[in-house]
């Protein structure tokens, strides 16, 4: 393997930032002197890591869509343009990178999350199939590592049209490995033959950068971590796009209410800037809130590992700050709302604290606090049990197999 072009990433986001990473440096450890490069959507001053990023963004996938890297003359004037509107050089000599990436490339990973769903638009279904697309026009091998698919019913009247191109371009893909048993199903209901179930990608792999791995520098940053053995709240916006605000965000007040009365130290800890605000509202609605310690900023996913690690348990809805959690075999009292998130706890026997966000009147929640506050420390074992089951074969390792076959 001398070249892998992994896509379907952003460094913006912690938990897509963390498949890269795994990805990366599991494919580091296999093969020592191979080039890895990110086509990442979203990535703040790309320079700062060990590791190649190129702009995988609207303006790039354009280009290669309608195949303008073709043309280097048009190329070359269509990135001068676009720079000189949004006051960025970022794109001044891209398109010739990522094309030579591309015919040098043994093979094309996608690291996405969720894009094929109808819990996203079918624009962002899109995406991931101009991926496949374009690497095929490049006679490029392509593999999607673990992600969600699924469900297919985007209540149009070109549904079935559309999943005829889904079909054909998935076909093309020599190995798709889905995260959860519904999207496996979902795949394979298309008469797909190249699908296989496996736990996210940061789960299944052992290996893990530490911080001072994937930024250039190299130097610590100072980090306000948690006290150890106190207990971390986590939300996610989407909380209150799919369930009732007003009702999820008295439900968090309730909880941290009750931990404090209850004696534990508390932290907020916001993975995503997105959910700022949101922690300042259930925060107001509380009784303590200056019993309440919220802990923000710009941190990298390894970052987050260590500081989610000091929590004895925590109540979270951000889908990789629970993985995070997992990988330090930390309990989590889950916000959840789609398949992944049952999915996800059953692999480390933990379904029995997972709560639909979409029914927030139910008080069930309130007996799983005083559960965990009884069992973490056995729950802790259990996660850590079956995260060394999990570990027992990486599935890079199957990836890349699969291609030699």
């Amino acid at each position: 393997m001398k070249k892998v072009i992994i896509t379907g990433i952003q460094m913006r986001n912690k938990g897509s930032q963390a498949m890269f990473l795994s990805l990366y440096h599991g494919l580091k450890s296999i093969y020592k002197d191979c080039e890895v490069i990110g086509f990442a959507f979203k990535s703040d001053a790309p320079e700062q890591y060990v590791f190649k990023l190129l702009p995988h963004d609207d303006f790039t996938r354009l280009v290669f869509k309608y195949r303008l890297n073709g043309i280097p003359f048009v190329a070359s004037l269509a990135s001068r343009l676009a720079g000189r509107v949004r006051k960025t050089d970022k794109w001044n000599g891209t398109i010739a990178e990522m094309d030579e990436a591309l015919r040098e490339a043994d093979v094309v990973l996608d690291a996405s999350g969720y894009t094929l769903g109808s819990g996203w638009s079918r624009e962002g279904g899109t995406y991931l199939l101009d991926t496949i697309r374009t690497a095929r026009r490049y006679d490029t091998k392509v593999v999607l590592m673990p992600q969600s698919f699924g469900p297919f019913d985007w209540g149009q009247d070109d549904d079935a049209k559309f999943l005829k191109e889904v079909k054909e371009e998935l076909s093309y893909c020599t190995k798709i490995y889905a995260r959860e048993k519904e999207g496996y199903e979902c795949l394979k209901s298309l008469g797909l033959d190249n699908v296989e179930l496996s736990a996210d990608l940061v789960i299944r792999e052992k290996p893990f950068p530490e911080i001072g791995e994937i930024f250039v520098s190299g130097t610590p940053r100072a980090i306000e971590y948690p006290e150890r053995g106190s207990v971390g709240f986590i939300v996610n916006e989407n909380l209150f796009r799919i369930g009732d605000a007003a009702a999820v965000r008295a439900l968090y007040a309730r909880l941290l209410d009750k931990l404090v009365e209850k004696g534990e130290k508390v932290y907020f800890l916001n993975t995503s800037t997105a959910d700022l605000e949101l922690t300042e509202k259930i925060l107001q609605e509380t009784q303590h809130r200056d019993k309440v310690t919220v802990i923000t900023g710009d941190y990298s996913s390894p970052e987050l590992i260590d500081m989610i690690s000091r929590f004895k348990y925590v109540v979270a809805s951000r889908y990789h700050s629970i993985v995070f959690g997992y990988r330090s075999g930390v309990p989590a009292i889950i916000f959840g709302w789609a398949a992944k998130y049952t999915d996800l706890a059953a692999h480390f026997g933990q379904q029995d604290y997972v709560v639909d966000v979409r029914d927030p009147g139910n008080d069930e929640i309130f007996g799983k606090i005083d559960d965990m506050a009884e069992r973490h420390e056995q729950e802790s074992q259990l996660i850590k049990k079956n995260l060394e089951d999990l570990q027992t074969s990486s599935v890079i390792r199957d990836a890349v197999s699969a291609l030699a076959r």
